[in-house]
């Protein structure tokens, strides 16, 4: 006998012969099980609910298995009817009033998931992701399936649902009333403009937080309250913020989400450095669509361990499995199969390191130590160390509380000079440190606006529109990691990297603010890069892993960092 303890505290079974052949396949069961005597107990997951029902399909399941089994059976029938509308042909006429236009891809998108508790829109960043979302909502709210949106998101990003998005798109006969979260403000202010929406009735109510917020006890008790006492639907927007199953918002925003009637997760970048990223995303929306409720499990399945004491990812397996899985409950699109967008075109900019960088940067690769007019500086950390390389590249000499810039003309900054000289149009500058970021702004005045982390969220909306609409901006200087997410930057035709960092999701998101709808003429991306440093090493790095990554997607293998003559 098959005893199944499920998180209801119940004990579930399936009577099953016990011979040795079915004691072996019993006790290889994923996750947690124990024998009691000749019954075997044992978490109630998809996988093991599969392996029984593929082994014993005459199994005899008691009453209280029951509801657990029917409700793995309605998730396998859901992902059977997503995968027909992958292939079917969409409706002519359209039962429902859209406000904009939507591409046929986003027709697509919304047709297959509007319905469905808990959908991934795999939507490779630019294709419009955002507005089947909305469309999503509003047809919800008028078929009385929710009266309640909740957004997490980036910082910044969550306030653009608010500011942009939602107005752009929410149709006109549906009634909504929105705010987003701000940690900076009073807490009177707060609950006031929280209050607001809150007891505002006839109509959708949106709240949106960003993701980071959820360190905040404030921010938790809030969206407690709106799911305790609401029909909500829940999104995570860039949802590769919650891939860490150990994280604390991981685990608190999985858990919000078990509240909520409707799921979603959205992301153009689902894999950014292996299929263990897709654990966490999809087991927010329901753990039976992967299978697994153990991330120990789950590794045991897709990951081959080794390194010390075994505990390294060195490679995958089963991954047509796992794909297929993600396949049922998903729709992943990208650009080049959608939109008629212009190419990408890559180039390279190469900057010797001056003779004082090479000295430097030489001294401490090969020392762990190096030193600058009576100042020493030590990385015997590996980590550290590639950190202190690149700050070197980039003509900066980190002191304890302070980074000194090792030449008077730095060659970096005069290579994106010189760079800026032959380009006519709009720019976007990506740089990794503030040092970096500050002098460029210096450098280029008034023909730039700053995105960046010292800078304020009221000031960045407006360098955001001014770049967009002011014919006198030329230049957008920001951090990929704050913004290189959630944003349109589309009046640029040019991106240049003056720095990069090892973090593909970072690189792939910035990329495509400018790529996306709304691009008119080709991008070109232009990596500065010194010859003979880690430089190349990163950028080699970040072609490894986008091309595992694509193995995963299904996406076809890109030129990702690879150079076209224009």
């Amino acid at each position: 006998m098959i005893i199944s303890k499920s998180k209801f505290g119940k004990y579930c079974m399936a009577k099953v012969d016990l011979g040795s052949e079915n004691f072996q396949r019993l006790s290889s069961l994923p996750g947690y099980k124990k024998w009691i005597g000749r019954d075997l107990m044992f978490d109630p997951t998809g996988a093991n609910i599969d392996i029984i029902r593929k082994h014993w399909p005459d199994a005899k399941w008691s009453e209280d298995t029951q509801p657990i089994l029917n409700k793995y059976i309605e998730s396998l029938k859901e992902a059977q009817e997503t995968l027909k509308y992958k292939e079917q042909e969409l409706p002519t006429n359209d039962d429902f009033k859209f406000k904009t236009k939507p591409f046929e891809h986003q027709r697509r998108a919304f047709y297959m998931s509007r319905d469905k508790e808990n959908f991934a829109l795999l939507m490779e960043q630019g294709t419009g992701k955002t507005k089947v979302i909305i469309d999503n909502a509003a047809y919800l709210y008028a078929n009385n399936k929710i009266n309640t949106l909740i957004v997490i998101a980036p910082n910044g990003v969550h306030r653009n649902w608010i500011s942009n998005e939602i107005p752009a798109h929410m149709p006109e006969w549906c009634p909504s009333k929105m705010m987003y979260y701000q940690s900076s403000i009073s807490k009177t202010k707060l609950e006031k403009s929280f209050n607001d929406v809150y007891t505002s009735e006839n109509c959708l109510k949106i709240f949106a937080f960003n993701v980071e917020a959820f360190v905040s006890k404030k921010a938790v008790d809030l969206i407690t309250k709106i799911l305790l006492s609401t029909q909500s639907m829940i999104i995570v927007d860039e949802s590769s913020r919650i891939k860490t199953p150990g994280a604390k918002r991981t685990k608190l925003i999985t858990k919000f989400g078990k509240f909520a009637k409707y799921r979603r997760i959205l992301t153009g970048t689902p894999i950014t450095k292996g299929p263990v990223d897709v654990y966490s995303q999809f087991r927010f929306l329901n753990s039976n669509i992967l299978g697994y409720d153990s991330f120990y499990s789950f590794k045991a399945r897709y990951c081959i361990m080794g390194g010390f004491e075994n505990r390294q990812i060195v490679s995958y397996q089963n991954i047509d499995e796992l794909t297929k899985k993600m396949e049922g409950h998903s729709y992943r699109v990208l650009k080049k199969d959608c939109l008629d967008l212009p190419p990408k075109i890559y180039q390279r900019y190469y900057v010797d390191l001056s003779p004082k960088q090479r000295k430097l940067y030489d001294g401490l690769k090969k020392n762990f130590i190096t030193e600058l007019e009576g100042s020493s500086l030590s990385a015997p950390e590996a980590i550290t160390r590639l950190l202190r390389l690149q700050q070197i590249i980039c003509g900066w000499f980190p002191l304890e509380d302070k980074v000194e810039q090792i030449d008077d003309v730095n060659p970096r900054l005069l290579a994106l000079k010189d760079i800026l000289s032959d380009i006519n149009g709009k720019v976007i500058i990506w740089a990794r440190f503030k040092a970096d970021l500050r002098a460029i702004q210096k450098t280029l005045g008034d023909l730039a606006v700053s995105y960046t982390g010292e800078v304020s969220n009221e000031a960045r909306a407006i360098a955001v529109q001014r770049f967009q609409n002011d014919d006198s901006v030329k230049y957008f200087i920001g951090q990929p990691q704050s913004g290189g997410i959630g944003l349109t930057l589309t009046a640029a035709q040019y991106a240049i990297y003056y720095s990069n960092d090892f973090n593909l999701e970072t690189r792939l998101q910035s990329e495509d603010r400018c790529h996306r709808i709304g691009t008119k003429s080709k991008v070109t991306y232009i990596d500065i890069e010194s010859p003979k440093t880690i430089d190349t090493k990163i950028i080699k790095a970040l072609r490894d892993k986008k091309n595992l990554a694509d193995y995963v997607n299904q996406d076809p293998v890109s030129l990702f960092l690879t150079e076209k003559e224009s």
